[in-house]
C-alpha cells in the first residue's frame, strides 16, 4: 500500500503519541491537536483510530519487508544475513519503541480483525523471508543442514520476539542494541552447529 506524505506525517504523529503514553493516548482528538489540525482534516486521510493503527503496522511491515527482501538478494552467506536482521530490528525498536507496543498489543486486538490481520502479516511475511534465508545459508554452509528451516525460523524470531518483550516490560530500561549483540552471539553458536 502507497500511502501519501501526509498520511506518513499522521503515521508518525500517532507513533510519537503512542511512544508517550500508550495505545491509549492516541485519539483523533490528540492526534489533530499534535498535527495542528482540525480532527475532520484527521478523516480525510484515515477512516478512524483502527484505520491509523492498522497504517502504522503496515508502514513498519513495508519497512520489514524492504529490508529483508535486500538482504535476501544481497551476497552475504545466510548466517550475516541472520544477523543483520538482528542489528536492523532492534536499532529500529531501540529508535521507535512505539512499535513495539503496537506489535505486542495483538492480544488487544483479537476482536479487531483489521488489526490482527496486519500482525499476522507482518509475522507471516518475516518467517517466510527468515526461512527462505535460512535455506540460503543451508546451501552456502553458514547455516547447519540438519535441523528444519521452519523449526530453525521459529527458534531465531522467537529468541528476537522474547528479548523484545522483555526490554519492552523492563520499560525500555536496558540497552536492547546490546542485548542484540549477545542474542546474536547465541544464535550463530546454534544456527552453525558449534
Amino acid at each position: 500500500m502507497e500511502y501519501t506524505a501526509r498520511q506518513i506525517e499522521i503515521i508518525n504523529a500517532a507513533t510519537e503519541l503512542i511512544n508517550q503514553g500508550g495505545i491509549q493516548q492516541l485519539t483523533t482528538k490528540a492526534l489533530a491537536e499534535k498535527m495542528g489540525f482540525s480532527e475532520p482534516a484527521i478523516y480525510r486521510h484515515f477512516k478512524n483510530k483502527t484505520d491509523i493503527l492498522s497504517s502504522v503496522l503496515n508502514y513498519f511491515g513495508m519497512g520489514l519487508k524492504t529490508k529483508m527482501t535486500e538482504l535476501i538478494q544481497s551476497e552475504d552467506k545466510g548466517i550475516e544475513k541472520l544477523k543483520q536482521i538482528i542489528d536492523f530490528q532492534f536499532e529500529h525498536f531501540s529508535n521507535h519503541p512505539a512499535i513495539v507496543m503496537v506489535i505486542f498489543a495483538e492480544t488487544s486486538f483479537q476482536y479487531e480483525e483489521k488489526l490482527s490481520s496486519a500482525v499476522h502479516n507482518i509475522l507471516t511475511n518475516k518467517k517466510e523471508r527468515v526461512v527462505s534465508i535460512i535455506q540460503q545459508g543451508q546451501q552456502d554452509g553458514s547455516i547447519r543442514s540438519d535441523v528444519d528451516p521452519n523449526q530453525l525460523a521459529s527458534v531465531f524470531m522467537g529468541s528476537m520476539r522474547f528479548t523484545i518483550l522483555q526490554w519492552r516490560l523492563n520499560n525500555y530500561s536496558n540497552d536492547l542494541r546490546k542485548e542484540g549483540v549477545m542474542l546474536r552471539q547465541v544464535i550463530e553458536k546454534l544456527l552453525r552447529g558449534i
